[in-house]
């Protein structure tokens, strides 16, 4: 009976918390949401380059008008049987300055040989023998030829995604595999496709999920010890006294945001050199750009942290309404799939969440190498976050001062 006592005083204390009931039913309602939806959607708007080189032309043997040239455009029906959905593509005249673009916001370039109908349809004829064909009003017989040079379709591929990579080459492969059944050609697409992928090394699935762990890693730790210090500082009247002695609100707030912002990079490059030691993740970049990135992502997760507190009345509270960061911030922040493949009507969630720029930022220097000069526009919305939950925090630091 004593239990049961015990129980009933306990569910009685949750009832009466209106904000701890919220959080039990709304959030395994927002967690289910967050995960059908992340998972719901396919791969959309992925941007390709295709230099079309061929002629549309195909030089084969007949019976009755010895050689002739038929207009087949096979590289052009290529193109045109992509799915338009999935991916958005741009015709260039320049082959080089195609494969060139591949990785700057561009996943593939196609540059299709001159030749690439003509090796088609001869080698469609060669395997299956005699065939009829229409040519200017009249019916002839083709005849097999030798078999001829196979030049390759090039192919680069963005592979700094590996998910994403894998998708592009097999609906790549799936869109010649069509082309290539309807001319009954015995050729298969590995034979025609020249696959060079843009970064040196393979990058395997732990490189590309390993800079998002460590920023979740960050988000889930800084959020956690400065929402908890400050609300147990506060309500132990310990921040009230700190701010009564000659101590601006500014300057408690730098000294938490310095203190917690250290932590992060110790943590950060913990986590960096344990992974590049243990599990040998990729890392081609400058470890200076990483400490900049990471900086600038725990000031502005200090500063959430500390906006937590002033809404939470004690640390249980600032755990369950960390959990609502949280929870969107591993799943919609393409720490494990990629942005591109969730529903259009989920991606503005995402660009909200600071674990997206720094977990893009990370990226771009762990596995491509890339400068601060190439991050400007994931620190720009870091420093930005930073600078205006910074602003926030003093604010409301001398208000949680007086109401404890």
């Amino acid at each position: 009976m004593t239990s049961f006592a015990v129980m009933k005083n306990v569910l009685r204390r949750i009832v009466r918390d209106v904000r701890t009931m919220a959080l039990i039913v709304i959030l395994p309602l927002f967690f289910v949401l967050l995960y059908g939806n992340s998972f719901s959607g396919s791969y959309s708007d992925l941007k390709i380059l295709v230099v079309n080189e061929d002629n549309g032309l195909a030089s084969v043997r007949t019976a009755e008008l010895g050689r002739i040239t038929l207009a087949v455009h096979l590289a052009s029906t290529f193109v045109d049987t992509l799915d338009p959905k999935t991916f958005s593509v741009t015709r260039l005249d320049d082959a080089e300055a195609a494969l060139a673009s591949v990785g700057d916001g561009v996943w593939a370039a196609l540059v299709f040989p001159s030749s690439f109908s003509n090796t088609v349809v001869n080698e469609a004829v060669r395997a299956g023998g005699r065939t009829r064909v229409r040519f200017q009003g009249s019916t002839v017989t083709v005849l097999p030829s030798d078999r001829v040079d196979v030049p390759l379709t090039t192919l680069v591929i963005d592979d700094s995604n590996p998910l994403i990579a894998a998708a592009v080459l097999e609906a790549l492969r799936s869109t010649f595999a069509r082309v290539l059944e309807s001319q009954q050609s015995t050729l298969t697409v590995d034979s025609l496709l020249d696959v060079r992928p843009l970064h040196e090394g393979k990058i395997q699935m732990l490189d590309f999920t390993a800079p998002g762990i460590i920023g979740f890693a960050m988000t889930l730790i800084t959020i956690m010890l400065t929402a908890m210090a400050v609300v147990r500082e506060r309500t132990g009247g310990t921040l009230t006294r700190i701010l009564i002695a000659p101590a601006s609100a500014w300057q408690v707030t730098l000294g938490y945001t310095w203190a917690f912002s250290l932590i992060a990079v110790f943590q950060a490059a913990e986590l960096l050199i344990a992974s590049i030691l243990l599990f040998h993740i990729r890392f081609v970049g400058s470890p200076g750009a990483v400490v900049v990135v990471v900086l600038l992502f725990a000031v502005g997760l200090q500063g959430l942290a500390t906006l937590i507190s002033t809404v939470a009345k004690n640390e249980a509270q600032a755990m369950q309404f960390v959990l609502f960061l949280l929870i969107p911030s591993i799943m919609l922040s393409g720490v494990f799939w990629p942005l591109e493949s969730m529903p259009a009507a989920m991606r503005p969630f995402s660009y909200a969440i600071p674990l997206t720029y720094a977990n893009s930022a990370l990226r771009k220097v762990m596995l491509t190498g890339s400068g601060l000069g190439e991050l400007g526009f994931e620190l720009s919305v870091l420093g930005g976050i930073a600078l205006v939950t910074l602003v926030l925090s003093v604010l409301s630091m001398r208000r949680q001062a007086y109401t404890a």
